[in-house]
């Protein structure tokens, strides 16, 4: 891959911790031109190095910041298990670029190296959690010398059919709304028909059954599409979600650690995925650790407790 140009890093004043923002453009390596890279570097420069990559919907705010809070409350804050006080967290953008051909789990993987050569870090551990799960699998099998432990939480090489046929019909919805002119409405409706898939039955029972909040599940299903909508364009996240299904790293060139998290109501990332997943690990040692939990896919995000204990390496 080859660096285009990479921006001096910028110190955020108001944060109680440092905050380092960087940039650099890139060729994808797998074709599709250049593609720009933006990344957050929180922490004190002498912390141990770690990469932290979220769902889809995540972003280089993996801390709260002046401008809102960040994507995994609970767990990257003060006294979670990626404390910004005590390591030095990476996060990034994903590449979402809007043109065909659209960037792969790849491309991550590669954005994630060119934003670490950026930032003048090495080596490092890497937590990566549903979609950066995905990435952080093919990124420890692409330069496996860099990585020194990596921890996956809901998250598989493989792709449960039941999950393909749901993008597809996600796909399908954007393409159409595009085609009507109906782009943000399309990102509405195939960003509630997700929400449906990462929750239990058995909690959409407990939330919104006849003692159940205000509106009910028609209402929530409404606020979070309109939410999407209005912060991502119906061709990013038909990039996105292109980029899932191409996903096919060589599981048996990682040679670090290697943590897996699964939760038995996971419906998008099933455990016999993690498991088939794990098998697949042979060149390093490597652990999982199953839970159950009402919130299904999202586990990841509401069980903090767990969350932390797995990612301190308390697995029991």
């Amino acid at each position: 891959m080859t660096a285009l140009a990479s921006s001096s890093p910028e110190r955020c004043r108001t944060a109680q911790w440092r905050v380092q923002e960087y940039s650099c453009g890139f060729e994808r390596p797998h074709g599709g031109g250049w593609s720009d890279v933006r990344g957050r570097v929180v922490g004190p420069n002498d912390g141990a190095v770690t990469i932290v990559l979220g769902g889809i919907s995540a972003d280089r705010r993996l801390i709260e910041d002046e401008d809102g809070p960040g994507w995994w409350p609970g767990v990257a804050e003060v006294g979670g298990a990626l404390d910004p006080t005590r390591r030095r967290l990476v996060s990034m953008d994903f590449l979402d670029d809007a043109a065909e051909p659209f960037p792969t789990v790849d491309d991550q993987a590669a954005a994630v190296l060119m934003l670490a050569d950026t930032a003048g870090i090495e080596r490092f551990a890497l937590v990566g959690a549903s979609y950066g799960g995905s990435v952080g699998l093919s990124l420890a099998a692409m330069a496996p010398e860099r990585v020194s432990r990596l921890d996956l939480l809901c998250a598989s090489a493989g792709v449960h059919p039941m999950t393909q046929g749901l993008r597809a019909i996600q796909r399908e919805i954007l393409k159409l709304a595009i085609e009507a002119g109906q782009g943000a409405r399309g990102v509405d409706i195939a960003r509630r028909l997700a929400m449906t898939t990462y929750r239990t039955p058995e909690e959409f029972a407990r939330r919104f059954g006849p003692e159940g909040e205000p509106g009910g599940v028609e209402a929530y299903l409404s606020a979070r599409g309109a939410d999407y909508a209005r912060t991502v364009t119906p061709e990013r996240f038909l990039s996105r979600l292109a980029s899932m299904e191409a996903a096919n790293p060589d599981l048996s060139a990682i040679t670090c650690p290697v943590n897996l998290l699964a939760f038995t109501s996971d419906r998008l990332v099933p455990l016999e995925e993690v498991e088939a997943t794990r098998a697949a690990l042979t060149g390093c040692d490597s652990r999982l650790v199953v839970h159950d939990s009402p919130y299904g896919h999202d586990a990841f995000l509401k069980e903090a407790a767990r969350v932390n204990a797995f990612l301190e390496g308390r697995h029991d």
